[in-house]
């Protein structure tokens, strides 16, 4: 007779919580082997806000994408009595909404925010030729590592489109960033959902907080199907971003659908396209001595992002639309 394998308690040790949510709780951990610090979600199968299901969907994703760019690493899952441990990477760095908080009127600063925003670009381009839909994507679920690295984290509302021409009808999100078309009476969605989400997280970054943000989830759902999309005016951020905003929020499935495309060029064949040179063209004007000076009060977090201007090599400074 075999011998079952070892506890989670065995093999992980858990330190401080780092995040609470509906779905349980996210702590720092050590993998007691090896020393590494990893990051525990772990989920009360015993609450009745939690289905097995969404766990076991949100794991075979989670090890479709061991690597995919951009996304966080998953290393395993136990089961520890009613209790469900997902051991994933550790992103010291926190979330870019932990980053908001830290800097003055929550705004990120737009060569910041221009980083985030061509990393979660990669990994969106990933996923959606994978016929992968985030479905949540805003600045509380973008990570940065210690390293700089920007990371795409929560997969428990994503979806799996069976060809390339599906669509999903289930509704799912978080309202304030959630695409009208999701919100509609009877939901009919695709990966261009996603575009409009990234649309709102740069608003959120530009601005401090998403549209809408005054008002109660229920009203905003009311309100999604009906009203123009959000944009960003003179002042808030320069006319390359906010038209960049404006292309990720347009109603139009058609414009979508094309800016998507041209935005999945600029990842995967950058030489070939204006708007991917221009990512690749990431000269720093500005110097890094500015960075002490951009925010006192969370120094490190700034740091560790500026470190990802140089992750992997990469070139230095991104601009919008290639322009």
């Amino acid at each position: 007779m075999s011998r079952p394998g070892p506890s989670v308690h065995q093999l992980y040790k858990r330190l401080e919580t780092v995040g609470r949510g509906a779905y349980g709780s996210v702590h720092k951990g050590i993998e007691i082997a090896t020393g590494n610090v990893v990051a525990l979600k772990i989920i009360n199968l015993d609450t009745e806000d939690d289905d097995v299901g969404d766990i076991q969907r949100e794991v075979a994703l989670l090890t479709q994408l061991r690597d995919a760019p951009n996304v966080t690493k998953y290393y395993g899952c136990y089961l520890d009595g009613p209790r469900v441990w997902i051991v994933m990477e550790y992103a010291q760095g926190g979330s870019v909404r932990t980053l908001m908080k830290a800097c003055p009127d929550g705004i990120v600063e737009e060569k910041y925010t221009v980083i985030v925003v061509r990393e979660v670009l990669a990994a969106l381009a990933y996923l959606h030729r994978s016929g992968i839909i985030h479905r949540d994507i805003k600045a509380a679920n973008i990570l940065i590592t210690a390293a700089g690295k920007v990371m795409i984290c929560d997969f428990g509302v994503s979806a799996l489109l069976t060809t390339a021409t599906s669509k999903r009808n289930t509704f799912i999100g978080t309202p304030y960033w959630m695409a009208p078309e999701v919100a509609q009476a009877v939901p009919n969605y695709d990966t261009k959902a996603d575009i409009w989400s990234l649309g709102i997280l740069i608003y959120e970054m530009a601005k401090g907080s998403p549209p809408h943000s005054n008002l109660d989830a229920a009203r905003v759902l009311q309100l999604l199907p009906r009203t123009r999309a959000p944009r960003l005016i003179e002042g808030e951020g320069s006319k390359d971003m906010r038209d960049f905003v404006a292309l990720c929020l347009k109603e139009s499935s058609a414009d979508v659908s094309a800016f998507s495309t041209a935005l999945e060029q600029c990842i995967y064949n950058p030489a070939a396209t204006p708007c991917g040179r221009a990512l690749q063209d990431e000269v720093d004007k500005d110097g890094g001595e500015d960075l002490q000076r951009y925010s006192e009060r969370n120094a490190l977090s700034i740091r560790r992002l500026e470190r990802g201007r140089r992750y992997k090599d990469q070139p230095r400074r991104s601009t919008w639309l290639g322009r």
